[in-house]
């Protein structure tokens, strides 16, 4: 039996479901395993990418107390927590002498750049990969050949492939929320703390419900992969790596064990208000599928249930099934209204397919809450007239809606990672990737004045038709008056905050009044975007 640690810095709600199959999967290996998970934002993170983030010292030290007689310590992030995986690394590597793992699609992607941290890089999907590098380690057996685990020879690194695809996910144990042997850093105390149901009940999402109320919810992914091949995602790469390997990228559960997940940490924690199914496209699915599903979940669970769809796999029959199961919240990703930047994006879809899933929705308003669609902007291909593109879409989709706006990041290894480097678009990874804001305002431009101004619900239709006049277009477009957008996003915000404030008060909501509070003291502002 070895001793693990899992360290991985993650988003605030903890979710983290590599890391917790991980430690679920090695678990039921035998391996005695310690979690400690590092919830925090990327919120500061500057356009110029001059912020550096650092946990405080006394946050490394009680990591490493926590880390001590470890035989093997893995790390797993997304790459926008890079700067801090680096430095636990080397901290593990400097003061303890305790050999460290990579994983991670990051770590998967980048494996010789991985290897330049820590000692070994589990390529591919870690769950057998990992047990058997720490019994190698354990039993004094050789490192050097294990399928999947990269490590540096005296001739460079020693390349051993990929660790297989899992076929069947039944096989998997649940990802692992049974607070044993978990650890979190909690920001506002500085310092790191046991997970248990007290610390999950605060870090798990608030989502909105109707009449303003918030429900904690779990997340939970009951698929590997996306039937999609966006150019900007790093799916496409991963799944490009395993092709040829008989096993399917995407792949999903059964609904019985996705149900036997959802009953067990209902049953474990009781706060739990709502279900958010986190698979990128979960209408991807058979029909004959999600009605299993819906009529399993509504029997032996019945929370309100929230999930993701793309506007070439959201269906009525689909909708209307999980709506009688108690689904009542959509996202959906359009990204972009111009047809060169679809092209350029890997979406299939056109303005009638993204007019088509909006009007479903809308169709359901009353059942549905407000629905949320993501848009990408920033990419460098994107013209003003591309933007305006979007924004015309934009403005023909029923309301209300929200926005869920982010800049393009270069994942590494993408299409548009590789498109971007060959044009010279990338010279110092660090700072224009790694530490690359989520968000950037979009106040620089008409076109995004107008992207701003759609966040709004309540301008009428008539003024924006008004603001894509010709005229108007070309007047703004010529002059462009920076220094007045950044007074109207400044105005935009302001009126913004408070109607939410006044909202919570309303409602009686006043955790969504201190969860405000806490944020801004800390300093560390989740990531902006979403509006509305």
């Amino acid at each position: 039996m070895a001793a693990i640690v899992l360290l991985s810095p993650t988003p605030p709600d903890c979710s983290a479901f590599g890391v917790r199959s991980l430690q679920a999967s090695l678990k039921a290996a035998g391996h005695d395993v310690r979690l400690i998970l590092f919830p925090g934002s990327i919120g500061l993170s500057q356009e110029d990418g001059s912020f550096v983030y650092r946990y405080p010292e006394a946050v490394v030290e009680q990591t490493l107390a926590l880390a001590a007689g470890a035989d093997l310590i893995g790390v797993s992030f997304f790459t926008n927590y890079f700067d801090r995986a680096v430095q636990l690394t080397a901290a593990v590597r400097e003061r303890l002498g305790i050999p460290v793992v990579w994983g991670g699609v990051h770590a998967t992607v980048r494996p010789v750049e991985a290897l330049e941290h820590a000692d070994f890089v589990c390529r591919g999907e870690g769950e057998a990969a990992l047990a058997a590098l720490a019994g190698a380690i354990v039993a004094g057996a050789p490192v050097d050949a294990i399928p999947g685990v990269w490590t540096m020879g005296e001739d460079g690194p020693i390349d051993n492939g990929l660790a297989p695809l899992v076929p069947d996910l039944n096989a998997l144990p649940f990802f692992d929320f049974s607070g044993v042997n978990q650890y979190a850093l909690a920001p506002e105390l500085g310092r790191i703390v046991p997970l248990d149901a007290a610390f999950l009940a605060q870090a798990l999402p608030k989502l909105p419900y109707f009449n303003g109320k918030l429900l904690t919810a779990y997340r939970t992914m009951t698929d590997r992969g996306c039937p999609h091949a966006c150019s900007y995602c790093n799916v496409p790469t991963v799944k490009a790596l395993f092709r040829g390997s008989g096993v399917p990228y995407f792949r999903h559960r059964s609904v019985e064990h996705v149900m036997a997940e959802l009953r067990e940490v209902t049953a474990r924690y009781p706060f739990i208000e709502a279900v958010q199914l986190f698979d990128d496209t979960f209408f991807s699915r058979r029909l004959d599928w999600l009605k299993d599903f819906a009529v399993a979940y509504k029997r032996d669970i019945g929370l309100p249930l929230y999930c993701q769809a793309s506007p070439t796999t959201l269906a009525a029959d689909k909708l209307d099934v999980l709506l009688e199961a108690g689904l009542c919240y959509v996202e959906m990703g359009i990204q972009t209204g111009s047809p060169k930047m679809r092209e350029i994006f890997g979406r299939p879809e056109d303005d009638a397919t993204v007019l088509a899933g909006a009007r479903l929705l809308a169709e359901r308003r009353g059942r549905l809450l407000t629905p949320d669609y993501h848009v990408i902007i920033d990419a460098p291909w994107e013209e003003p007239e591309d933007l305006l593109a979007t924004v015309r879409l934009l403005a023909r989709l029923p309301k209300p809606f929200g926005l869920a706006i982010a800049s393009l990041v270069y994942f590494p290894e993408t299409e548009l990672y590789r498109r971007a480097k060959a044009e010279g678009r990338i010279v110092h990874e660090e700072t224009e990737i790694y530490r690359r804001p989520f968000y950037i305002a979009p106040r620089r431009s008409y076109p995004g004045f107008l992207l701003y101004l759609l966040t709004f619900q309540h301008i009428p239709k008539s003024v924006y038709a008004a603001l894509l006049s010709p005229g108007l277009v070309r007047f703004f477009s010529h002059h462009n008056p920076v220094p007045l957008y950044k007074l109207a996003y400044a105005l935009g915000e302001t009126l913004r905050l408070a109607a939410k404030g006044f909202s919570a008060l309303r409602h009686g909501n006043l955790g969504r009044i201190s969860a405000f509070v806490r944020r801004t003291l800390l300093h560390d502002p989740t990531v902006a975007g979403r509006k509305g």
